[in-house]
């Protein structure tokens, strides 16, 4: 019995010790909740503060690197000609979140982007600091009859790094408003944007406690302080010193708390004004849960304690590190496999009921085979057969992408990883790997490079992803074997429709040629908008199609000219819109882009020079 209690003491003193800091720690916790809850209060506003900050700073910079990308536009324009200014401004579009771009010469003169000249701005302070390189922001609202309240932002345009004219935005009041709604208490808060002064630039649109009266934040406090101890002065010089502070101020008999943090731009502060009743209400909630959660907490690890220690430890590691391993890889949406080449099966684990809810966690290899036949996009069996080879062979490793289709009736994109296990022989012996899902990864790399392909007005390739996408299928190319046309198609009278009709007119009429083109050519061919009224399009023969190649070539040129002749009108004036077309062929007329692009680009001006509504193909 002696024995038995001595083996014991051990676990008992630990017991007791564990218990002993446990209820310790409890009641110095329930003592100093307050205060820590106070100081834990205030990191979490200064923190988001902090964050809103950098938001509201990255997303105002995203607006000037925006600015900065139209300014780039101007580097091959005379800026001291105001016509050649007149004409580059006209081609550009608005963009998200500017109610006005304009661009000037060092005359000063500013013209927006449809084509009405603003006024002489030469004297502006703004246009004198971009002309000495420098990125400029209004510190205050301003404001006129027709764009209302509005900060302005003016870049540099350079070139040959040399300032040479000035790229204008106006930033309205109420897109600044939405850049700096803060998130977490969003119901009870009001944030504001202030200038080195104390100025309100902008509020949020839950600017109760601040309302549109008060025009400084140095007027909401009647005293600052939780006593009234803080000079005005003191938080001043701290905001004069780009500090991050948290001050109680006394509006009357209402309390309320302002975290204030430099935005880091324009010399600008970034605020958050919260009733100080919100807090303390979110304060003593989390003060009580908090000692709740450590009392249970207390009462869970003195049992866990107890209970660890009269379980055989090695089982109970195992057992938990598969159950996290589990659940790790269901909500991951991932599969793991381990195929035994001798038995010739494979085990699964991990979320096989998200591919397939009838799914089992073991198959011989030709069932499995069976069943990737049902489950994997007819596009990507090609792939399903390099793993399956990869794997009768025991070469090599997987490293594969492919599409399955999953539980809920919808193909989603998962990668194939896997190693093969060998024994000091090299024999293969095991191959271990995963199925991920990287639906996600996927959609996100096609949608960006769909942005950077796409003409955001005709829906068409780019001028560059055209190009690219020629050049990569010309230099694979065949000249025995291929045949392929290269068409220009430029409009005819476009500028008059912009002049005319105006510039609404004149980008739908882009739109609707390019739907126009879509029709005649097939999700085969390549087609593109590579200037303002210019379109591309490359048709690709094979097949039967080689030995009548010049009758479709000449065929789709002349549908382009039946198909695009349109009237367009605005009530009162017409435009007919028609298109003149140059053709080459490959490879009588070219074998390389720049070859066929200059030979399809040459007969295009014939058709100019002949009327124009026709089309002219290389000899």
């Amino acid at each position: 019995m002696k024995n038995k209690i001595r083996m014991q003491l051990p676990t008992i003193l630990a017991v007791l010790l564990t218990v002993g800091i446990l209820v310790g720690s409890f009641l110095w916790f329930s003592r100093h909740t307050d205060e820590m809850i106070a100081s834990t209060t205030e990191f979490y506003l200064e923190t988001n503060a902090r964050s809103q900050a950098a938001a509201f700073n990255t997303k105002l910079n995203n607006q000037i690197d925006l600015l900065e990308h139209l300014a780039r536009q101007f580097k091959n324009t005379d800026m001291t000609n105001d016509a050649a200014i007149f004409e580059k401004i006209k081609q550009l579009e608005n963009i998200e979140g500017f109610q006005l771009i304009a661009a000037a010469g060092k005359s000063g003169r500013l013209v927006d982007n449809k084509g009405n000249i603003i006024g002489d701005f030469s004297k502006a302070d703004y246009f004198k600091l971009a002309l000495e390189g420098k990125t400029t922001i209004s510190d205050s609202v301003l404001h006129d009859r027709k764009n209302g309240d509005f900060l302005y932002i003016a870049v540099p345009i350079l070139q040959n790094d040399e300032p040479q004219g000035v790229m204008y935005g106006q930033f309205p009041l109420m897109v600044l408003r939405n850049l700096i709604e803060a998130v977490g208490f969003q119901e009870t808060s009001t944030s504001l944007l202030l200038s080195r002064n104390g100025t309100i630039i902008a509020r949020s649109a839950t600017n109760e406690l601040v309302t549109d009266r008060i025009a400084n934040f140095y007027d909401l406090g009647s005293s600052w302080g939780i006593n009234g101890e803080t000079s005005l002065k003191d938080i001043k010089i701290d905001v004069l010193n780009a500090k991050t502070m948290t001050v109680p101020y006394k509006t009357g008999s209402r309390e309320r708390l302002a975290v204030l943090t430099p935005v880091g731009l324009n010399n600008w502060y970034y605020a958050i004004v919260i009733p100080q009743d919100v807090i303390k209400k979110q304060s003593n909630t989390l003060s009580y849960n908090m000692l709740f959660v450590e009392g249970m907490i207390t009462l869970a690890f003195v049992f866990l304690f107890v209970t660890i220690l009269h379980l055989i430890r090695g089982m109970a590691i195992v057992e938990q590190s598969n159950e996290r391993f589990k659940m790790v890889t269901r909500q991951a949406h991932t599969v793991v496999f381990d195929y035994d080449f001798k038995k010739r099966e494979i085990v699964l684990n991990g979320s096989v009921q998200y591919i397939d809810s009838e799914g089992e966690e073991s198959y011989s290899l030709d069932n499995l085979l069976k069943k990737a036949k049902e489950i994997v996009h007819e596009n990507d069996v090609s792939v399903m057969d390099d793993i399956v080879s990869a794997i009768k062979s025991g070469k090599g490793s997987l490293n594969h992408e492919m599409r399955i289709l999953c539980a809920d009736g919808n193909y989603y994109w998962f990668r194939c990883t896997g190693t093969i296990v060998r024994n000091d022989n090299g024999v293969p012996l095991r191959l271990v790997g995963n199925f991920m899902d990287v639906e996600d990864e996927v959609t996100k790399q096609e949608k960006l490079k769909q942005k950077a392909e796409i003409d955001p007005l005709s829906g068409l390739l780019n001028k560059g992803a055209f190009t690219s996408y020629v050049k990569n299928l010309l230099a694979e190319s065949n000249e025995k074997e291929n045949l392929y046309a290269f068409y220009i198609i430029d409009l005819d009278n476009f500028k008059k429709v912009n002049d005319t009709l105006g510039h609404i007119v004149g980008d739908k009429v882009i739109t609707d040629v390019a739907q126009k083109i879509c029709t005649v050519f097939s999700e085969n061919d390549f087609v593109g908008r590579i200037g303002g009224d210019e379109f591309t399009a490359f048709l690709k023969l094979s097949g039967e199609g080689v030995q009548v190649g010049q009758k479709i070539i000449e065929a789709k040129a002349k549908a382009l000219c039946a198909i695009i002749n349109e009237i367009y009108s605005d009530g009162k004036n017409e435009v007919n819109i028609t298109s003149s077309i140059g053709v080459a062929i490959y490879p009588k007329n070219g074998v390389t882009f720049e070859e066929l692009y200059k030979n399809a680009d040459s007969v295009l001006y014939v058709s100019k020079n002949n009327g124009k509504n026709q089309y002219n193909i290389c000899k």
